[in-house]
């Protein structure tokens, strides 16, 4: 009789996130805090709020800190999520004509390469909405 422990055995799989979680990363844990020429504090949203309008043309621009619905989040407080501070989580609408012909991976690959600093410095999340005007004044009715 033939033993069915091998095939079953086989088909068991370590998870992809336990093969990766006994690597260490190596990731310099800078403050996201910025400062301007007369050394007052600039807030995270307010950074990313101007990167982005800097690197693109939009319409639209709306940037939502989030924190506070995540301040219980696990990696808010054992140091893995590599922050100094409570501005960690943000949602961002971007409307903008450059989206045109782009697909959802490119314009958000476009939004994460301008705030690559901000990723750097243990941004931790980052919730996008691209959109061209169309698409925008479809979602939300010509809102």
């Amino acid at each position: 009789m033939a033993s069915c422990v091998a095939p079953i055995a086989a088909a068991i799989r370590v998870p992809a996130l336990a093969r990766h979680a006994a690597k260490p990363r190596a990731r310099a844990i800078v403050p996201l805090r910025a400062v301007n020429e007369a050394g007052e504090y600039i807030s995270v949203r307010d950074t990313i709020e101007a990167k982005i309008a800097a690197g693109i043309d939009c319409e639209i621009l709306v940037v939502n800190d989030d924190s506070a619905k995540h301040s219980l989040h696990k990696g808010m407080h054992d140091g893995n999520a590599k922050t100094h501070g409570a501005e960690s989580h943000f949602s961002v609408v971007v409307v903008s004509e450059s989206f045109a012909g782009m697909n959802p991976v490119k314009r958000h690959r476009q939004i994460n390469a301008i705030l690559k600093e901000e990723f750097d410095a243990g941004l931790h999340a980052l919730q996008l909405t691209t959109r061209t005007p169309a698409e925008h004044a479809k979602a939300t009715g010509g809102k």
